[in-house]
Formats: C-alpha cells, structure tokens, sequence
C-alpha cells in the first residue's frame, strides 16, 4: 500500500513570475521528490512541456525509478527507468492536456528484472501540466 503525502511544488505562473519576471501564461504545477535511500535518485516535473527527469544520484549498484501517475480520463501509472548510472540525467516526454493531474514517486530499482524496490520510494509530489 502506497501512502501519499504532499511535498514541495511550485506554482508555475507565480515562480515564472517571482524568478524570471516573465509573462509566462502557463499555468502547471511542478514538482520534485528524492528516493528514502540516502537521495539515491531524485524526479522531478516540469509542467512546461510535460518533462519527467529522472537523476540517478548514488553509485549504489541501483537504476533510478520514477513512479508516475497522470489522469487524462482514464488513470495510467508509468514505471520510468534511469539505468545509465550514477551522476545521469534522463528525461521522458509526456503529450499531456492542460490541467492533467500527475503525481510522481522516487525509487531505486533492478533494472534487469524491472524490479521496483518499494522500500525505496520517497514521499508522491503532486503536480498538474
């Protein structure tokens, strides 16, 4: 059983507005979580242009995982994968609608077998494209 507890997002119009002064009509929420295990991985979304990152941070044996839900009408979970190694960086396109509620989870995980290590996973952010 997976718990869900809210972390760090920020408004994408207020944060476009408060870091870059731009007039940026955007109006998704992003959002970031790390994994329990010591931040071996880190996922974050970016509401412009639908980008999920997935950053392998430990040189642990470990792919980095990310968990992601989105909710277009009917509920998709994705399991994204990082197998490139410690200190990468990989990034999946979503086509999402506007308004697309996603939640995203950080793990480690096998790979090979696409095993997720669940005890792994840190805390499910909430964001929305």
């Amino acid at each position: 059983m997976r718990t869900y507890q809210r972390i760090l997002c920020t408004v994408g119009t207020a944060a476009a507005v408060t870091v870059t002064m731009s007039t940026n009509a955007w109006a998704g929420t992003d959002c970031y979580t790390r994994a329990e295990n010591f931040y071996a991985s880190m996922v974050s979304f970016t509401a412009d242009g639908e980008w999920v990152s997935i950053i392998d941070e430990e040189a642990d044996g470990h792919s980095a995982v990310a968990i992601v839900d989105v909710n277009t009408g009917t509920p998709s979970t994705y399991t994204l994968w990082n197998a490139q190694g410690a200190g990468t960086q990989k990034l999946y396109d979503f086509d999402l609608p506007e308004g697309t509620p996603v939640a995203i989870q950080a793990c480690t995980g096998e790979y090979g077998t696409k095993t997720v290590i669940w005890s792994s996973c840190g805390a499910v952010a909430f964001g929305e494209a």
